[in-house]
């Protein structure tokens, strides 16, 4: 056992020389190693605790990593987040837009009566457009896009409701009014 100590020590300060110690330093080393060549236990405690130490810097460096990688994925994910978010919002705002123009394919629009000096043109709000279209007759009044006959007829009831009777549903066919449309035939 002293052997082996003695040849660690002589190894520690050959690697240690190579540096090139101060004399200071140098007979510090020294009294170190004649500490560990009278207590052999003192030097493989040193050496056991400096062992725990590395393990357990080894598993903080581990855990780190992971957590780096896991908010690494995170802000990716926030990243694409954000870009399908800038999509939607470019989507919406399109819309917006565009919101006084019939949409293309089959459509359904609640028409509120013929006027010719009623102007509801300030009812225009978030999500509901009343709009106005030129006729011969005067201004008819729609209100909103339906993607099927049964919920434009509900809102339609609606309407009603409110009191104004003249109100029925009116069909478009990628932006053109079908006039023979009648709302209690279909299906």
């Amino acid at each position: 056992m002293k052997k082996i100590i003695l040849l660690c020590c002589l190894g520690l300060a050959f690697s240690v020389q190579a540096q090139t110690l101060t004399k200071t330093e140098k007979k510090a080393l020294k009294k170190e190693i004649k500490a560990y060549k009278k207590n052999p236990s003192s030097y493989k405690s040193m050496k056991d605790k400096n062992k725990t130490t590395i393990e357990q810097q080894e598993m903080v460096i581990e855990d780190l990593s992971k957590q780096l990688e896991a908010l690494r994925q995170e802000q990716n994910d926030l990243r694409d987040s954000i870009r399908a978010l800038a999509d939607r919002y470019a989507a919406l705002k399109m819309l917006e837009e565009n919101r006084d123009q019939i949409p293309m394919g089959t459509v359904y629009q609640v028409q509120l009566g013929l006027y010719e000096r009623l102007d509801l043109k300030s009812f225009n709000r978030e999500g509901l457009m009343v709009k106005a279209e030129e006729t011969n007759a005067g201004k008819r009044y729609v209100i909103g896009f339906f993607k099927n006959v049964e919920d434009a007829k509900r809102f339609n009831k609606d309407v009603q409701k409110l009191g104004v009777k003249d109100a029925f549903v009116s069909k478009y066919e990628d932006g053109v009014r079908d006039m023979k449309f009648d709302a209690n035939k279909a299906k």
